[in-house]
């Protein structure tokens, strides 16, 4: 059995940190077969990782 990552899919926007680590984030996912990106929520103030087809 292959080890699980744990990837952040949700991070406050107010944080600075919080966009390059998504990004970073989305980066593994992609290499995994992904097909995700970064959205900003304002509900919330987050940036959320989503897959394309439900943003």
């Amino acid at each position: 059995m292959s080890p699980q990552l744990s990837l952040p899919r949700e991070l406050p926007a107010g944080n600075s940190r919080s966009l390059p680590l998504l990004d970073a984030a989305v980066e593994v996912l992609r290499a995994a077969g992904e097909d995700v990106h970064v959205v900003y929520s304002a509900h919330g103030d987050t940036f959320k990782i989503v897959l394309r087809e439900a943003s």
